[in-house]
């Protein structure tokens, strides 16, 4: 569920036009009425020099350290309980830097909406807080939630609509404004085969009996004369899906040994080899794998085929939009930036070139 909070609270907008920043807005204001005397001092020469309370300027709108350094923190132990592993350091500047990059985009962003007068009614956040609250089984977990992620219910409908107001900028902005033609669809279709390529894919059970862990030679003798014996029982007139469901140590067991429909490498090369060679109805040999002996039986093939462009036509409108919107909305954040006045007071490392990205 933690995933889920982060999700809803986070400007996606189909495109990672916005690093995720948290923190409320009336305490951002807040810290730049006390921040904005300090924010005017530079160096003789015209250099940046450090400033203790905040840590930039958008437009003359202060964006406080103590936002900057909650946020930072934020995303590291985001990190840290999503992955079970302490945060390495040598990433820290490289986080940084997207942290503050993503705070001063969120603020013009918001400065934009503003003078636009771009606003999000009551009732339209209500009911998108109650979507979001409908992903939790009752109240107690959405209460956890959000403790989880270091948020009041009123910091976080505040989140809330500060994200929303965004969206609605971008949308109406940008969005609105994009169209895809007949003529680009098509061009794609026919630039791009590759996608609309449907390989050969088979429809299989299987029966399992786990060898993982036993190292026995003599019980894994008897696992495989096991299997004989139930395979035999099929070959007579068995049904396969009764006896995989009585027999099978698998997880597959409850659904007959169902696997659905498969292709070439979604398999352990052994287990494909054997899927790919038999006929629909044809009961395999014992088959050996890292996982343990199966017994497989092929229900149906299906020969590869190409999508139809009026097949795909829709799944490429949606992906030649979304492409659209993405290279839109990144020019129109970089015009808002670059007419924006922007003013940085801390230092932060340059990442080496080739270094991994920072985990958010």
């Amino acid at each position: 569920m933690k995933k889920a909070i982060y999700l809803a609270i986070a400007v996606f907008l189909t495109v990672s036009v916005v690093a995720w920043a948290g923190g409320n807005k009336e305490e951002s204001e807040g810290e730049a009425e006390t921040s904005s005397e300090s924010s005017s001092e530079t160096s003789d020469g015209g250099d940046r020099i450090e400033v203790t309370d905040q840590v930039a300027s958008v437009n003359g709108e202060a964006i406080g350290r103590a936002e900057f350094d909650k946020v930072l923190e934020s995303n590291i132990a985001r990190f840290e309980a999503q992955n079970q592993q302490p945060f390495d350091e040598q990433y820290r500047s490289q986080l940084e830097r997207q942290v503050l990059d993503g705070l001063i985009t969120r603020t013009i962003l918001e400065q934009e909406a503003e003078e636009l007068g771009i606003e999000i009614g009551e009732e339209r956040i209500q009911e998108t807080l109650a979507q979001f609250k409908g992903q939790f089984p009752n109240e107690s977990a959405y209460q956890m939630a959000l403790e989880q992620e270091g948020f009041t219910e009123d910091e976080f409908l505040a989140e809330l609509q500060r994200q929303m107001v965004i969206e609605e900028l971008i949308r109406t902005q940008v969005y609105d404004d994009i169209t895809t033609s007949e003529e680009e669809m098509r061009s794609f279709y026919e630039e791009n085969p590759q996608y609309f390529e449907q390989p050969e894919q088979v429809a299989a059970r299987h029966i399992i009996l786990t060898t993982q862990g036993i190292t026995d030679e003599a019980e894994l003798a008897a696992k495989r004369a096991e299997l004989e014996e139930i395979r035999q029982e099929i070959a007579d007139g068995a049904d396969f899906a009764t006896v995989a469901r009585e027999r099978s140590e698998g997880p597959s067991a409850s659904s007959g040994g169902d696997l659905g429909q498969f292709g070439r490498g979604q398999m352990v090369p052994e287990f494909e080899e054997a899927a790919f060679s038999l006929e629909p109805g044809e009961l395999s040999g014992i088959v050996e794998t890292q996982f343990g002996y199966h017994i497989l039986q092929v229900t149906d093939r299906i020969p590869g085929r190409t999508e139809s462009y009026e097949d795909a036509k829709e799944n490429i409108r949606t992906f030649v939009t979304e492409q659209e919107r993405n290279v839109a909305a990144q020019r129109y954040l970089g015009n808002l930036r670059s007419d924006a006045e922007i003013l940085e007071f801390i230092e932060i490392d340059e990442p080496e070139l080739g270094a991994t990205p920072a985990p958010q």
